[in-house]
Order: structure tokens, then C-alpha cells, then sequence
């Protein structure tokens, strides 16, 4: 029986190891082009740019801008009637905080992909997303008189107190092994960007199980007596694990000024030919800071 000397078994050895790096580069490629397909197959199926994008809502205008590096997008084309909406809409989602029935009309959504891993040690991905909406209530509630012994349970979302008092939600917390511990309210403060004030829900997930960590920031500002418009912002990181006075990663870097591009861009005009002040309307001087809006 012959045997193989050490010089001979260390040079197959050596040999080998360019195809495993072969073989890795090219599933990795093959990854990276599965995912340019998919993207490009995302933006033909949403054609929506980036860009400026403007829509009316009876009277008032709602623009915000999509930032670059998104991977897909949708866009509300047609002007909005809400009283037309109210017949029509068919999507009712409920509120399970105050048992209301509400109608939500989608405005604009966008996300991009993060790489959330150092390549190509952890290939793990994350979400940035924003997405707004405009919700209606029933078209039964704008006929009740107000003045009635009933009016503690209509909203009333021209003003700061009802909207946060009808808006306010939960979240269901769990233990390290995803055990529920129950629910608890989220906190709201009250910030202010380009001028009008938004009652804000923030809070963090950590990663439990399979589900990975993320930051939640839901705004909240009326626009009538009847509707509101819902803002949902989610970045796949959280402060806790990339706080903002330490270095962060390029990919955290990215998330966050995704996020700041699209908030700062929101305009939400006053009622055309209206005499009436708009409760949410402030002076922009006391615009919170990016840094306090941004997770």
C-alpha cells in the first residue's frame, strides 16, 4: 500500500481551497443576482420613482418624498373625496383598544433592504420601511350629534387630546423565549416636523427567537374632524444595541437617513379658503430635531 508523502497531502489540500472560495463566491453572486431580479421585478410591479410625490385630500394637500435606495414602492394616484371614500372603501380594520370600526386609505409606502450582517461572515437582512394612511371613521359617526349624552365616545381629531386619546395602542410583550407576558400602553410624546405637531408611539423589540430586533415609530396628526393620517416608520436595529453616541454601522448608518430624508419632507397644507386655525399648525421654529425623530 503506497502512501501519499506530506508535501503531496498539504498541496491538495492548498489546491482545494481556491474551488471552496469559488464555489462561496458563486453562490454569493447567484444571491446577489437572485435579489437584483427580484428588485427589479418589485419596481415593475410598483412603479413608483423616487421622488416628490403631492396628493390631495379634499381640501388640504399631503406630500412626502420617496428616497433613494428603496426597493419598492406604492403611491396613491387619484386625488382623495373623502365623503366618496366613505361610501366606497372596503378594507375596515378594527381597533381593538376602543372597539371603533375605522377605514384606512393608503397614501404612501416604500422600504429598502438592509444588509444587516458583515458579508461574508452573517448574510442577514432587515427591513427599513415607512408607509402613511389616511383613516376614516365610519360615516355613521359624522352624523351623531356631538352634543348628546353619547359624545365621550366619538372622536373628535381636530384636537390633541381626542386623537391621542382614540389612537393610543398596546404592544404585547414576551420573555426571552418568546412566552407572552401581556400587554402594556405604548408611551406617546408629541413631536413636531415642518411645522405641525404628530402624536408619536415609539418603541423596541428585541430579538426574541426567531424574530429579529427593530425600532416602531407610529405619528398621528388630524386632518378633520373625522380622519386622521397614520404614519409607520420601522428600522431593523435598535438604539439599545447601536446607541447614537457610538460609532454605527454603515448599514445603520443608511436605515436612519433613509428614515430622516422621507420625514423632513412631510407637508401637510392648511384647509383651502378656511378662516379656522388648524389645532396641529405651529410655528416651524419648534420643529423637533431630526435626532430625536430618527431611531
Amino acid at each position: 500500500m503506497k502512501y501519499c508523502s506530506l508535501p503531496v497531502i498539504l498541496f491538495v489540500i492548498l489546491a482545494s481551497i481556491p474551488n471552496t472560495l469559488l464555489a462561496e463566491d458563486y453562490e454569493q453572486r447567484e444571491k446577489r443576482i437572485h435579489e437584483e431580479v427580484r428588485q427589479h421585478w418589485a419596481d415593475v410591479n410598483n412603479p413608483v420613482p423616487p421622488g416628490d410625490y403631492t396628493l390631495r385630500i379634499d381640501d388640504r394637500t399631503f406630500s412626502m418624498t420617496i428616497p433613494q435606495g428603496r426597493t419598492a414602492a406604492s403611491y396613491n394616484r387619484k386625488d382623495i373625496d373623502t365623503q366618496n371614500y366613505r361610501e366606497q372603501i372596503s378594507e375596515a380594520i378594527k381597533v381593538l383598544d376602543n372597539h371603533q370600526y375605522q377605514r384606512m386609505l393608503g397614501l404612501i409606502g416604500f422600504w429598502r433592504k438592509d444588509q444587516t450582517g458583515i458579508w461574508p461572515f452573517v448574510s442577514t437582512y432587515g427591513a427599513t420601511s415607512i408607509g402613511t394612511g389616511l383613516y376614516l371613521a365610519p360615516e355613521w359617526e359624522s352624523k351623531i350629534d356631538r352634543t348628546s349624552d353619547k359624545e365621550s365616545l366619538w372622536a373628535d381629531y381636530r384636537t390633541l387630546e381626542s386623537l391621542v386619546e382614540k389612537t393610543k395602542g398596546t404592544i404585547q410583550q414576551f420573555d426571552a423565549k418568546g412566552n407572552r407576558l401581556g400587554r402594556k400602553e405604548i408611551p406617546r410624546d408629541v413631536v413636531v416636523i415642518n411645522g405641525r405637531q404628530w402624536a408619536r408611539e415609539h418603541y423596541e423589540k428585541a430579538a426574541i427567537v426567531d424574530l429579529p430586533e427593530e425600532t416602531v415609530d407610529t405619528y398621528y396628526t388630524g386632518v378633520s374632524e373625522n380622519s386622521y393620517i397614520r404614519l409607520l416608520v420601522r428600522a431593523p436595529y435598535t438604539a439599545s444595541r447601536y446607541p447614537k453616541d457610538k460609532e454605527r454601522p454603515e448599514w445603520v448608518k443608511q436605515s436612519s437617513a433613509f428614515i430622516a430624508q422621507a420625514l423632513t419632507s412631510i407637508k401637510i397644507s392648511a384647509p383651502a379658503g378656511s378662516t379656522e386655525p388648524d389645532f396641529f399648525t405651529v410655528d416651524e421654529s419648534l420643529n423637533t430635531p431630526i435626532e430625536v425623530l430618527v431611531p
